[in-house]
């Protein structure tokens, strides 16, 4: 029998009641200076400690939609978010903050965006329901059906060979998900036929 003491800790639950402009959180995220962003269902919020800031399409008309899915802070600092419209990155210009919008008429291959994860180098990788968008900083390369899963990529991990691995959520007629492993050259694809379950 082995026996482990515990010291207390403090849970802190934060609300509406304490300035969040939505109590449906979807996503979470800490920056560099450990400032954590909160993606909701009408919008985005920073929390730095002591006090929220919120960002939402009335103040921020570049933002594509309110009702965030996903959001991602690069090492960089750079604030990217997913919507069901496309992508927003949050930049500092002249005037203050504003978000840079891309969708399929910039290079993402779907608008409905699942995930953004930064890989080793800096660059931003963008799951869609059509599969998965590299941005280089520049332009944009997709990839989808027959290389990825058909139902799309819900999830993004990147191993130390600097390898991609893609998660396929399950389908909308049929219950079949998986992973795709991508190598930099050659996409492998793995579903229930290999004996995932």
């Amino acid at each position: 029998l082995m026996v482990q003491q515990l010291s207390a800790q403090t849970i802190i639950n934060y609300t509406t009641a304490d300035g969040l402009v939505s109590d449906f959180v979807e996503c979470i995220d800490v920056d560099v200076n450990d400032n954590i962003w909160f993606g909701t269902s009408v919008g985005v919020q920073m929390f730095n400690g002591s006090s929220l800031a919120v960002y939402d399409v009335v103040n921020y008309p570049g933002m594509l939609s309110d009702n965030i899915k996903c959001i991602k802070v690069t090492s960089s600092g750079e604030v990217w978010i997913g919507t069901d419209y496309g992508a927003n990155q949050l930049v500092s210009g002249v005037n203050g903050f504003m978000w840079l919008s891309y969708t399929t008429a910039n290079g993402l291959n779907s608008n409905k965006v699942y995930c953004i994860e930064e890989d080793a180098n800096g660059d931003i990788w963008i799951g869609t329901d059509a599969g998965v968008s590299h941005y280089n900083g520049s332009s944009w390369i997709s990839y989808g059906s027959p290389d990825l899963h058909w139902s799309g990529v819900s999830a993004i991990a990147f191993d130390s060979n600097g390898d991609k691995w893609f998660g396929a959520p399950l389908g909308h007629l049929v219950p079949i998900g998986g992973f795709t492993h991508f190598d930099g050259t050659t996409f492998t694809i793995y579903d229930d036929s290999d004996g995932i379950m």
